[in-house]
């Protein structure tokens, strides 16, 4: 897209306008995703702050993508679809725009949630502020007072779709524009593999929904489909430290805090590029100041597989968990490259190829507050990689 269409798109000028009124004007509604920033929660984000800023009972919505600006050149999946859309990034509204975080809570009246249904640790002092939630994990009975939408489908990306298509925020032409249709239809087709059944993602409303946006956004789903997966998987420029915080979310299941990864390179493929891995994952354990580091990592060519990779700074919390990684994940140890030193760090393959972290999360959840082990009642900060 040129120029001119970049200015003249709806949802650019929505974004722009959006971003403009910040300093002067109160929120309505913040709308943001989940910390690890991916394009579900990012378009979602857009997606639903456009339903809410142009329905029946329009509101003043701002979507917020809950990262530094600076963070966003990680983020390689979602500026390639935004690029690829005619979105302009710099329309885009960051954690860092507007510091401190509280000089722009105090002038938000709610929240609405999209690809996560809790808050993560620089927002949990405001969950009075939760008025709406819209996502596709499992519902973890929070708060109670919140309008809730979660359903089990493909993507949060569907949700907001649906919105769309019932006649909700279509604005005054009436309908969808192309720009957030092609924006929801890309993060349905990463988020399903495609649309593919053997990859169990997809349900009958993702088809239908994408199915829908198609001829809206005139794109050949394939070759849209191929280009997000290659932008996704580009980590060229990409250190350890980059590889380890790209795609993180944070978690606290009992006095457990968790963060968690995705991390698109297969495991012995970074340990043979990286040999200092080990003490990379280590002194990332030290600064996040974490007890328990795990990464899982997942490669798709030329066959799909995953790794996991644990270090705990306490010998009992490895014992503790391994336990029930081993049952639940299938692992096998990877033997390390010639001169590879692995440290306190502890190498797997993943034999349990079905258990991604959307699934991985509950379990946790249900796991720690569960379990009694010596030290609980003083916090432990563990953080998980996938």
């Amino acid at each position: 897209m040129g120029n001119k269409n970049k200015i003249e798109d709806p949802v650019n000028q929505f974004l722009s306008g959006a971003r403009s009124r910040v300093q002067p004007h109160d929120i309505d509604m913040l709308v943001f995703g989940n910390e690890a920033a991916d394009l579900d929660s990012v378009v979602s984000a857009i997606g639903l702050a456009w339903v809410l800023g142009n329905g029946k009972k329009p509101c003043a919505a701002l979507p917020l993508i809950p990262i530094k600006r600076d963070d966003f050149r990680l983020k390689t999946e979602s500026r390639w679809v935004l690029s690829q859309t005619g979105i302009d990034a710099e329309n885009l509204f960051f954690l860092d725009d507007v510091l401190p975080l509280d000089t722009l809570m105090s002038r938000v009246r709610g929240f609405a949630l999209v690809d996560h249904n809790r808050l993560a640790n620089g927002f949990s002092k405001y969950e009075e502020k939760v008025r709406l939630i819209m996502d596709h994990h499992e519902d973890l009975k929070l708060y109670p007072n919140a309008l809730r939408q979660i359903e089990p489908v493909g993507s949060c990306a569907t949700l907001v779709g649906e919105e769309l298509i019932n006649g909700s925020g279509r604005g005054a032409a009436g309908k969808i524009p192309q720009s957030l249709a092609a924006l929801l239809l890309g993060t349905i087709l990463i988020d399903t593999v495609n649309l593919d059944p053997n990859a169990g993602r997809a349900t009958p409303r993702d088809h239908a929904v994408a199915k829908h946006l198609q001829p809206i956004t005139g794109l050949d789903t394939d070759t849209f489909y191929q280009g997000i997966r290659a932008a996704k998987s580009d980590i060229s420029e990409m250190n350890t430290r980059d590889l380890l915080r790209r795609d993180c979310k944070t978690f606290r299941f009992n006095k457990v805090s968790c963060t968690v990864a995705s991390v698109p390179l297969a495991l012995e493929k970074w340990m043979v590029r990286d040999m200092g891995l080990a003490k990379g994952i280590e002194t990332y354990a030290r600064e996040m100041q974490a007890d328990i580091l795990m990464t899982m990592n997942t490669q798709r060519t030329p066959e799909f597989s995953r790794g996991i990779a644990v270090f705990c700074k306490s010998p009992v919390l490895f014992t503790t968990i391994s336990a029930m990684l081993a049952s639940n994940l299938d692992l096998e140890i990877i033997p390390p490259p010639q001169g590879f030193e692995c440290g306190n760090v502890h190498f797997f393959r993943q034999g349990n190829l079905s258990l991604s972290r959307k699934k991985l999360e509950p379990m946790l959840d249900k796991y720690f507050s569960k379990l009694d082990w010596p030290g609980k009642t003083h916090p432990q900060r563990c953080i998980i990689f996938f």
